[in-house]
């Protein structure tokens, strides 16, 4: 099985605001070419465009889709993409920041994607199959902080942090000043415990017309950690410019859907809205690069770790 990424071959200094805009993007004068917002499209429909242009296009694309897999629709069935509308931040607006919508037939999936931090990683041995028995209302561990931008240091409200096992997922949001508590089953928690902070959901508007949102991130932190008030820098987006190609790596992620493994062929045909033994309606899912997924799925997950859901109201 074999992964795609997009690579940054050429990179450009041009301004996007000084292209032509037109239905695909904008017109670059200087190199007369199309060039691509990706900004604006989830990762099916990336993928699509990237096999059509020969894997090489100029396009516009944020740091977090440039570090992140495209899902491999180039298995050994057809693919027939079914039509769809283009999602508005997709696959990123804050890293990945928005959370791409991607459009199969009949089915309404969010997908969230990240890059590496610099936390620590302690690696775990094959997790357990069987579900942690549910603790008792008081055996928690409430893990409490605040965020604010990177740059402006003022609070980033309605961000969203989320606590991941491959069991069960906790989630909450920051309120206006920047703060969040979340009550995490003290059964769930060891020394390398992934956090994902994301901003799918933010509408935060500035004077700076480059500004495009925040990085989504990922953090393994420790029991003693989670114990602590901790900090959290927002970092903008980035945004990037030039000529983009995809290559293909050997990979066999792991697909968990509400904890139970299943075939990574059968996930990508589901996506591509194909029949599939998959169901990813009303579901959501969330990718794991190789650091975070070892953390939460132990080796197993070294290529890569894909988590589904159940959808649920916020």
């Amino acid at each position: 099985m074999k992964n795609k990424y997009l690579k940054l071959e050429t990179p450009c200094q041009e301004k996007w605001e000084q292209m032509t805009p037109n239905e695909k993007g904008s017109y670059c004068d200087l190199c007369s070419k199309n060039v691509i917002d990706f900004t604006q499209l989830n990762e099916v429909e990336i993928s699509e465009i990237m096999k059509k242009s020969g894997n090489k296009i100029c396009a516009r694309i944020t740091h977090s889709q440039l570090n992140s897999p495209l899902l491999n629709l180039e298995t050994h069935f057809d693919v027939k993409f079914p039509k769809s509308k283009v999602a508005a931040g997709v696959i990123l607006a804050t890293s990945l920041t928005i959370a791409p919508t991607v459009h199969a037939e009949h089915a309404m999936v969010k997908t969230e994607f990240v890059q590496n931090s610099d936390s620590q990683l302690d690696t775990k041995e094959a997790p357990s199959t069987t579900k942690p028995n549910d603790p008792k209302i008081d055996d928690t561990i409430v893990f409490h902080g605040q965020i604010t931008s990177e740059d402006l240091n003022k609070p980033v409200e309605h961000a969203k942090i989320t606590f991941v096992t491959s069991q069960k997922i906790f989630k909450v949001y920051t309120s206006k000043d920047g703060t969040f508590s979340l009550e995490i089953p003290a059964s769930l928690i060891d020394n390398d415990n992934v956090i994902r902070v994301s901003y799918y959901e933010i509408k935060e508007e500035r004077k700076n017309k480059d500004f495009f949102g925040y990085k989504t991130r990922d953090y393994i932190l420790t029991k003693k950690e989670l114990q602590t008030n901790y900090s959290i820098k927002a970092e903008p987006e980035v945004l990037i410019l030039g000529g983009i190609r995809s290559y293909s790596e050997t990979a066999k992620p792991i697909v968990l859907s509400n904890g139970v493994e299943i075939k990574y062929k059968e996930f990508a045909k589901a996506l591509a809205g194909e029949k599939s033994s998959c169901s990813i309606e009303n579901k959501e899912f969330l990718f794991f690069d190789s650091k975070f997924a070892v953390a939460i799925y132990g080796k197993r997950a070294k290529d890569g770790l894909y988590i589904l859901t159940n959808k649920t109201e916020k």
